[in-house]
Parts: C-alpha cells; sequence; structure tokens
C-alpha cells in the first residue's frame, strides 16, 4: 500500500507523557506550587462522583482550613483510578505552565493532546466540568455575584455555609447536590436552570451555546476520551469504542432539500517546501459524485492562492446565493497546526476560514466545513507558528452569524492524515462511503461518529512507521439541529 501523508508526523505522544514525571511522590511538592483556589478548581474537575462531589470537596476544604495538609495527596488516595493523566489535564486546563514546566513537560505538546480551551471535549475529566471550570474563569467579580444572587433566588435554603466566591466551582458542586443542575456522567444531563441565567449575560454568548451542546446533543461531542491504561498512540488504534448519542429525537431533525458543496483541491503548490498531492484527484472526485447524487449544486476549484481562497469563501453569499438549506465547503490541501496551505504555501488558519464563512447573509444555512489535511509540523516548514491570517477585523456584529456552524477534521491537531497516492485519503473516502450508504438511516452528527469509528480501525506504513493510524475530530460545532441529506441517487 503506497501511503503518504500532509506533514511529518507528532512524536511527543508515542507513550504517556506523564509515565516518568508524575507519581505520588512528586505530588505534595506540585501542590505546594499551587493556590487553594487552583487546587478547588483541580478537585472540581478531577471528580468522578459529583452526585456527592460537594461533601467530599467541602471536607477536604475544611480540614485544609484548620490542619493545612495535603488535600490533593488525600484525594488521590481516595481515587488512584488515573489519577496521574486527570491531574495532568487538569493542570493543562488551568493553564498552570510553571509546574507543566518544572514536571519537564512541554505545554504546547499538551495543547495537542487536551486542548485546553476546548469546552466541548477532554479526554480523562467530565467536558462539561471543565465548561463550568471556563465559565468561573470568565465571570468578573460582580458578575459572580450577580449569578449567585440568581441562583439563590431559585433555591430557597441555600447553604450559608457556601458564600466564597473565589470557590464558585463549590457552588456549583451544591447546586449539583441540590439537584438544581446535573452533570453526572450517566445521567440526564440538565442545565435549563443555569442556562436561563447566563442567557442575560454580557460577553457569554459563546459559553451558553456550548453549554447548551452539552444538554441537547450529551456526548456526541466527546470523541476524545481514552480508556484508562491506555498509552496516547493506543488511543488511535482503534480499540477505543468513541461515545455518541443514539437516540437524536425526530423533531429535532431537520431535512435538507437544496444544498451547495464547494470543494477546493489543492494538488500543486508554488515552491518546493510542499510535495505534489497525488490522490487528491480520487478525494475530488468521490466528494463530487457523492454530493451531486444529493442533489446538491458542486463546484470544483482547483489550486487557490491564499487571497484568492479567502475572496471566493467571503464572496459565497454573492457568487452563489443563499438559498440552500446547508453548505458543505471541502477543501483538501497539506496543512499545519491550526490551519491548512495555499497553492502559494501561505498559511490560511481555520479561524479565518471560519469568519469568512460565518456572514450575516448565511447565518441561518447549515454550514459545514470538510478539510483533510495534517494538523502536525509540516515537514520542511522551519516554523509552526501560525501568523494572522486574513482580515483582522471581521465585518460580523451578530454573534448569531456563528450559529449553524460545524468543521469536521480529517485528524486531530498536532497528528498527521493518511492519505493513498492512487486512492485518495482514509478519511475523505470514508466520509463519503458511509454517507451514500447511510440512506435515510442515519443523521450527519450519526455518520461523523460512524466515519470516526471507521478511519480509526484503519492501520497502514508511512515512511517506515508500521500500524501508523488516525483519529478524525469534530471540532466548533454549533449547530442547532442534526440533519438527515436528500436520498442518495446512484449514477446508472
Amino acid at each position: 500500500m503506497v501511503l503518504s501523508s500532509d506533514a511529518a508526523p507528532c512524536t511527543c505522544v508515542t507513550n504517556p507523557v506523564f509515565q516518568e514525571n508524575i507519581n505520588k511522590d512528586i505530588l505534595p511538592k506540585i501542590e505546594d506550587d499551587l493556590d487553594i483556589d487552583e487546587k478547588i478548581s483541580i478537585l472540581f474537575l478531577m471528580l468522578d462522583d459529583y452526585t456527592h462531589g460537594f461533601k467530599e470537596v467541602s471536607d477536604l476544604l475544611q480540614k485544609y482550613e484548620e490542619e493545612r495538609f495535603y488535600i490533593l495527596v488525600n484525594f488521590v488516595d481516595h481515587h488512584s483510578r488515573n489519577w496521574e493523566s486527570k491531574l495532568l489535564e487538569a493542570l493543562c486546563v488551568i493553564q498552570n505552565r510553571q509546574i507543566i514546566r518544572k514536571l519537564g513537560l512541554s505545554f504546547h505538546d499538551l495543547e495537542l493532546l487536551y486542548f485546553p480551551k476546548n469546552k466541548l471535549c477532554s479526554r480523562y475529566l467530565n467536558p462539561i466540568a471543565k465548561c463550568l471550570y471556563l465559565l468561573c474563569e470568565e465571570l468578573i467579580e460582580n458578575d459572580k455575584n450577580l449569578l449567585l444572587q440568581r441562583v439563590k433566588s431559585d433555591l430557597s435554603d441555600y447553604d450559608k455555609n457556601v458564600k466564597d466566591t473565589d470557590y464558585l466551582e463549590l457552588h456549583m458542586l451544591y447546586w449539583i447536590q441540590q439537584r438544581y443542575i446535573s452533570i453526572q456522567k450517566g445521567d440526564k444531563v440538565n442545565l435549563k436552570n443555569l442556562l436561563k441565567h447566563l442567557k442575560s449575560f454580557d460577553n457569554l454568548e459563546l459559553i451558553y451555546e456550548d453549554l447548551k451542546k452539552h444538554e441537547d446533543h450529551q456526548n456526541v461531542l466527546d470523541i476524545q476520551t481514552a480508556s484508562s491504561g491506555m498509552s496516547h498512540l493506543q488511543v488511535f488504534s482503534g480499540t477505543e469504542e468513541v461515545e455518541a448519542t443514539e437516540n437524536v429525537q425526530e423533531l429535532n431533525i431537520q431535512r435538507l432539500k437544496k444544498g451547495l458543496c464547494i470543494i477546493i483541491s489543492q494538488m500543486f503548490f508554488s515552491g518546493q517546501k510542499f510535495e505534489t498531492r497525488f490522490g487528491t484527484l480520487a478525494d475530488r472526485t468521490k466528494l463530487a459524485e457523492t454530493f451531486q447524487g444529493f442533489g446538491f449544486t458542486v463546484k470544483i476549484l482547483n489550486n487557490l492562492k491564499k487571497d484568492e481562497m479567502l475572496q471566493m469563501l467571503e464572496n459565497i453569499p454573492k457568487d452563489f446565493g443563499t438559498d440552500y438549506d446547508c453548505i458543505f465547503i471541502c477543501i483538501l490541501s497539506h496543512g499545519c497546526k491550526g490551519g491548512i496551505i495555499s497553492s502559494d504555501e501561505q498559511e490560511v488558519s481555520i479561524e479565518a476560514i471560519e469568519h469568512q464563512i460565518c456572514c450575516e447573509q448565511l447565518k441561518d444555512v447549515i454550514k459545514i466545513v470538510i478539510i483533510q489535511a495534517c494538523q502536525g509540523e509540516v515537514k520542511g516548514q522551519i516554523n509552526d507558528v501560525l501568523t494572522t491570517d486574513g482580515p483582522s477585523n471581521y465585518n460580523v456584529s451578530n454573534i448569531l452569524a456563528y450559529r449553524n456552524f460545524c468543521i469536521f477534521m480529517s485528524t486531530m491537531q498536532g497528528f498527521v492524515s493518511v492519505r493513498h497516492k492512487a486512492e485518495g485519503s482514509w478519511f475523505i473516502q470514508e466520509f463519503c462511503n458511509i454517507l451514500q450508504h447511510g440512506g435515510k438511516k442515519i443523521t450527519f452528527l450519526h455518520a461523523t461518529t460512524k466515519i470516526i469509528q471507521s478511519v480509526t480501525q484503519k492501520k497502514g506504513k508511512v515512511n517506515g512507521i508500521n500500524s501508523v493510524a488516525q483519529l478524525p475530530e469534530l471540532r466548533s460545532c454549533r449547530l442547532l439541529t442534526d440533519f438527515w441529506l436528500p436520498e442518495y441517487q446512484h449514477n446508472s
């Protein structure tokens, strides 16, 4: 099998990064470097049982105030299962770079593993707890007090001992104990009481939408969770069962009638840094065949320069119109961390692509971006730090222009994406096959889960490395509803 990739593989995750860096002997030293509010945040993130978390964390906090003992050490003694992974991810989420540096680890490498700012996914932590922690960090003091005041108006017998706004996570554990909210894995997620208050806060629209997704589509986006005892390489081996919701209510599913598919296929590059992407023609043909079978209008664009690509995306409403239920943008190219490469060998950030598409004219149209490109360090590239791509001031005043948007990536950030030089890429070929054969049986979000499962089962050999595997990622999903594609019509 002749396989290639669109970047050099990231080697930082071939073994558990904590294997020789975190153990119980150095845990007290880690705790010595943490403030008490950081310790409470870490406890909040590391909990398994949130229904009893308030009492446990309150008792630990009380003992700390009385005896100044090690609360994290005590917690780990009673929760030994996979604590190293949880602690490391929690340190990454709270952005304590000093401790990570003292452990001899690279924060950059950890970002590739844990996506600390992504509110919709996590590897070892409860993703809703992570989202709630990020909410705590976002709130200023006045907003914290206002939120607590509103919640207390709903809970008449609020515990008077829970009053320190520095420990807002402790308040949240109290809300869980009182069944005001629910985030426990295995239970029905209930955030309605919190969401009704957050809705009125300025500058919290994105967090509000992310929390709402957790309630509306439980576990759909939590595809990063790794089983205990696995190395990070095994996560991509196909042995992990991906969690996904199977019970999407039909009432919340849209049926598409008219769609547009724009395929940007980058095969040739102007300089010497990037090789010709043999195999992209197979992907381009398969995508065009698939979306034509769904009755979509299909437009193919080849070898676009950076300015051409961004201009084309910005001009979609003018050049193609807005009378669509859904628009798919499929980009096939080399990639870099957080972006793709244009034909003139410039980096185009995913953020820039998102801003160009999420315009006022398309705010009610479902917009899906499919990206087949590596997200690791590009081979032959000296500097993988992204510069600002596209306009720095985006002319979008309405936050709702960013709704109905989703990005489906061929791979996670930091990792390669596999492409057969004659048959096309694993991701695009499976994407098309599953959509074509899914018929009316599966919705789009259900299909993405099946695509992820299918791609993770594939293995190949790239540049002498055996058993190379791949894990696609559903990212930045802000769809207000799942949807069915039209019935596929095979070409006669």
